[in-house]
């Protein structure tokens, strides 16, 4: 894998993740909106869980988003970095997109999903399940129809371990890998730290608002918030 080096002058670099096409959940109207305003050669990174359920087939709408990003790939650079909902990902034809486990913008970014840094969910798998089954019951009693990331932040301290294990351990890697910063999806909660000289960002989700992504320049790393244009 060869690291993704920045021209000056040339569109910047964009990065987003956890689109979870497939599920009821993620908004791709406003994608494709977003991805509409993007430079046509600028490079793009889908760092992780595009798809939520590679078994299942997609909806039109959904398999329409996961097309255009195939069609994508043909004017500009598309990177997909693994995430964990990528497991048996079996796509057929996949234009240019390039496959990875992880990428880098020289020594400036790493880009992990996050899940390969996550050892609380995988550890507490009895409680994940109960805690699914408790979100259902919530729905079905008529509370907002939300996905289950979104309504786990309503356990603020328990959200909060899992947020800041992930950084944690992100910093701990880019650190001693050299890298000034490091972005993970992955906890569906934006984020953007400093710990000493290196930073942490995290581009949360596209399953609720308000919609991150992150724009990589020759002169700045930025985590951005899409606002939707007005109906």
């Amino acid at each position: 894998m060869q690291p993704l080096q920045e021209i000056p002058g040339v569109s910047p670099t964009f990065i987003v993740s956890d689109l979870h096409l497939g599920s009821p959940y993620c908004h791709h109207r406003p994608f494709l909106a977003w991805l509409a305003t993007l430079p046509a050669t600028a490079p793009l990174i889908l760092n992780g869980d595009i798809i939520d359920d590679p078994g299942h087939p997609l909806g039109p709408e959904h398999q329409a988003v996961l097309q255009r990003l195939i069609a994508e790939s043909q004017q500009r650079p598309l990177i997909w970095v693994h995430g964990n909902h990528d497991d048996d990902l079996a796509l057929g034809d996949t234009g240019r997109i390039q496959f990875v486990r992880h990428w880098t913008i020289g020594q400036r970014l790493l880009i992990v999903h996050g899940d390969d840094l996550d050892e609380v969910m995988p550890r507490h798998q009895l409680f994940k399940r109960f805690f699914k089954i408790v979100h259902r019951l919530h729905v079905k009693l008529g509370f907002p129809d939300v996905h289950v990331a979104q309504y786990a932040k309503k356990w603020g301290l328990l959200y909060r371990v899992l947020n800041q294990h992930v950084a944690r351990k992100a910093l701990r890697v880019a650190r001693a890998q050299g890298f000034a910063a490091v972005t993970c999806g992955h906890t569906h909660s934006a984020m953007d730290l400093h710990e000493g000289a290196v930073r942490y960002l995290n581009t949360g989700a596209w399953t609720e608002e308000p919609h991150h992504f992150i724009t990589v320049t020759p002169d700045e790393i930025q985590l951005c918030v899409y606002q939707s244009p007005a109906p």
